[in-house]
C-alpha cells in the first residue's frame, strides 16, 4: 500500500470512528442503503447456497446482517479498520454466533492472509473507493483469489461519470453533503465534505467492468443505479 494510501485510510478510520454520523447517513438514506438492503436480499434469495462471506469494510455491519437476515449464512468475516466498529459488528452478528470471524485491519493484508477459494461471496460496500487505482487492481486480483469458482462479488461504491474528473466528482459530492445530508450537524457535514475531499478516489464505470473482466468477472445485474453511487453484481468465472 502506497503513503497516500495508507493517509487516506486513517482518515476514512478517522471519520467512520464517529457512529453518530454512520448511523445519520444510514437514516437519511444518503447513500441508498435501503435499495441496497432489498436488493442484496432478493440476490441472496436467488443465489440459493449458504453464504460464506467476506464483508471488505464491514462498519458494523448492519448492510451484510439486514441484507441477508433470510439467508443460510454458513462463515462470515468482517474486516474494518475502526475498532469501534468491529466491537459494534460483535452485537450485530449475534444470531450468526460461532461463524464470525472479525479483523481490524487494512483491506488489502487480510485479504492476502486469506486462502485460494475460501469464500463464495464478497461485499465490497463503499470501501474500494478509498486506495488507489493501483491498489484497487490489486485488490480486484485477491478478491478473485479468495472467491471460489462461480463466487460472486457484489461491489457498490462512488462512481465518476465518463469524462468526469476526480476534482470534479469530490467537489459536487461535498457540496451535495453539505446542502442536502441534514441530519446531520452543520460539522458533521463539513467533517464529512472534508472527508471526500481528502479520501475519496472513485473510478468511472467503464473503469471498474475492464479491471473486474481482467480480474476474471463476468457482470451479472445491476444492484443500485445512482448519480454518485452505483452497484454491480459480478460472477467469478472459473479457470483463474
Amino acid at each position: 500500500m502506497t503513503d497516500a494510501d495508507s493517509i487516506a485510510v486513517k482518515a476514512v478510520k478517522q471519520v467512520f470512528e464517529q457512529r453518530s454520523m454512520y448511523d445519520a447517513v444510514v437514516t437519511g438514506n444518503y447513500m441508498h442503503h435501503a435499495e441496497l438492503v432489498a436488493a442484496l436480499g432478493a440476490w441472496a434469495r436467488e443465489f440459493g447456497r449458504p453464504l460464506r462471506i467476506v464483508d471488505l469494510g464491514c462498519g458494523d455491519a448492519s448492510l451484510a446482517t439486514k441484507s441477508f437476515a433470510g439467508a443460510r449464512v454458513e462463515h462470515y468475516v468482517g474486516i474494518d479498520l475502526a475498532e469501534s466498529s468491529i466491537e459494534q459488528v460483535r452485537l450485530s452478528t449475534a444470531a450468526w454466533a460461532g461463524r464470525v470471524e472479525l479483523i481490524c485491519g487494512n483491506l488489502l493484508d487480510a485479504l492476502h492472509g486469506m486462502g485460494d477459494g475460501s469464500a463464495n461471496v464478497v461485499l465490497a460496500s463503499y470501501s474500494l473507493h478509498h486506495f488507489s487505482t493501483a491498489d484497487k487492481v490489486k485488490l480486484l486480483g485477491e478478491i478473485s483469489r479468495v472467491l471460489e469458482p462461480s463466487g460472486v462479488l457484489l461491489w457498490i461504491d462512488a462512481v465518476r461519470n465518463e469524462g468526469e474528473s476526480r476534482e470534479e466528482f469530490v467537489d459536487g459530492l461535498a457540496c451535495e453533503i453539505k446542502r442536502d445530508w441534514t441530519l446531520l450537524s452543520v460539522e458533521e457535514r463539513q467533517r464529512a465534505a472534508e472527508h471526500v475531499l481528502a479520501s475519496d478516489f472513485p473510478e468511472t464505470e467503464r473503469w471498474m467492468m475492464e479491471q473486474t473482466a481482467a480480474a476474471g468477472f463476468e457482470v451479472v445485474e445491476t444492484l443500485l443505479k445512482g448519480e454518485s453511487f452505483r452497484g454491480w453484481t459480478f460472477l467469478r468465472l472459473g479457470g483463474r
